[in-house]
């Protein structure tokens, strides 16, 4: 229904965006990597979308690029993939690292992903490795490690500071330092805090 959305940006989180386009403010769903590539408020944006419709919403999607949007596409044809994990797992890995993973079988990198259990990883490689091919003789090497003493609210903070560009160690000591006087819930106020202390 939609292809893009181009307008000023309103407003934008880690998760979602606003953007004003002839006096109207669509709100998208983004993933971590979109955000990272969208200018400030204020400035000018266009991006690929897609409305995702159910009996009781109407869900708008925003992607930086035809190849982002194509992959989320991608992940909503796998049973038990609906759009909020989609987007979960296109902010942990980027299309190319997660069509990289699917073509090497490596499921490792998959369930490292807040939300992808070994099964679902599992059922990601053998549904979709017919679509972007097998590559045989490789042997996976998972570029994330695990967070396991993590939540995850937590797990979605740290991708988001490292998708901002911050070293995946220190993003954990500022994580770790604001959580230390309460236990924040929001990803989103998670990761202001943790931009303060790191």
């Amino acid at each position: 229904m939609f292809d893009y959305i181009s307008g000023i940006i309103d407003s934008k989180k880690p998760t979602e965006i606003v953007i004003d386009a002839n006096g109207i403010g669509y709100l998208l769903k983004i993933s971590l990597s979109t955000y990272q590539k969208i200018p400030a408020s204020g400035e000018k944006v266009k991006l690929k979308s897609y409305l995702h419709v159910r009996e009781d919403i109407m869900q708008l999607y925003g992607f930086s690029d035809e190849k982002e949007r194509d992959t989320f596409l991608s992940l909503l044809n796998v049973s038990g993939i609906g759009p909020k994990l989609a987007q979960t797992i296109l902010s942990g890995l980027t299309p190319d690292e997660f069509i990289s993973a699917i073509q090497t079988g490596d499921e490792s990198r998959l369930n490292s992903i807040s939300g992808v259990g070994k099964k679902t990883a599992q059922r990601l490689v053998v549904e979709l490795q017919d679509k972007y091919g097998k590559i045989e003789g490789v042997t996976p090497v998972s570029g994330i490690v695990p967070v396991m003493s993590m939540n995850g609210v937590e797990r979605e903070a740290l991708m988001a500071l490292m998708s901002l560009g911050y070293k995946r160690a220190s993003a954990e000591k500022a994580i770790e330092k604001a959580q230390s006087s309460e236990k924040i819930k929001e990803v989103e106020q998670l990761v202001k805090k943790s931009l303060q202390v790191i």
